[in-house]
């Protein structure tokens, strides 16, 4: 059991490259900015960002789970097979040949699913939720860019109701001009990259589940065609078959 979980704990160290560069960066709660479409748009990829790492946390812990199965099941057999010995060859030569056939597929789970799953799921999952940071910067900028127009627009507000004409109620006004300025630029900035964060998540959730779904397909497959002819020399594996589909409810499998 600690060999498994030693596993688990290597297979998620490997995946970490493919994730957030900076957990702390985060999107997080969203604070109103007093511009609707900002609060909007900045919502939305909020809720795209939590979406985005729950499935990239759940494919990741999936593949690490494939890799420790199989490896269970490769131990099981090797149990077997020590366990039996010399006492009965034609079943020894049997369980050897399902240990090969276990351990080649656990090769070709990790040359073929494995990568197809980290290129097709893991990686580009992890790439768009890598754009979160640059987002989060623009919007801190951004609120402190508010600040300072709020700032000079209160005191230009009080500077003009004691005297309009004043050099400092112009000096003032020039600088409610900049900042304002200022924060249309950084906004538009924000809202842009809100816009080309939420742009392709659709395609990559379509194309991550297509993926997934194909993976699980042929993994169960090749399994399925290499390991089904053993059955016929096994003839007490029937009562074992026969349990199954008595205890299966066919209503849950179509």
């Amino acid at each position: 059991m600690q060999a498994f979980k030693d596993q688990f704990k290597k297979g998620k160290t490997s995946l970490k490259k493919y994730g957030r560069r900076q957990a702390e960066k985060k999107l997080g709660a969203h604070t109103s900015s007093s511009n609707p479409e900002v609060d909007e748009k900045v919502i939305k990829v909020s809720e795209l960002d939590g979406q985005l790492q729950e499935l990239y946390d759940g494919v990741s812990e999936y593949l690490i789970a494939v890799s420790v199965m199989q490896a269970a099941s490769t131990r099981v057999a090797q149990t077997f097979s020590n366990i039996t010995g010399s006492k009965d060859p034609q079943l020894k030569a049997i369980m050897e040949q399902f240990l090969k056939k276990n351990q080649n597929i656990e090769e070709w789970t990790q040359e073929a699913i494995h990568q197809t799953c980290m290129e097709m799921i893991v990686r580009p999952t992890g790439e768009k939720l890598n754009e979160i940071p640059d987002l989060t910067d623009k919007l801190t900028l951004r609120n402190q860019k508010l600040l300072d127009y709020d700032a000079y627009r209160s005191r230009f507000s009080a500077e003009t109701a004691k005297n309009a004409d004043s050099e400092q109620a112009l000096k003032l006004a020039s600088k409610v001009d900049r900042a304002r300025e200022s924060l249309e630029m950084i906004t538009s900035d924000v809202l842009g990259k809100c816009t080309d964060i939420q742009e392709r998540s659709p395609e990559i959730i379509s194309a991550a589940f297509s993926s997934f779904v194909a993976c699980q397909v042929i993994m169960n497959a090749r399994s399925t065609e290499n390991m089904e002819p053993l059955l016929q020399s096994l003839p007490l594996s029937a009562e074992a078959i026969c349990m199954i589909c008595k205890n299966s409810h066919e209503d849950l499998l179509t």
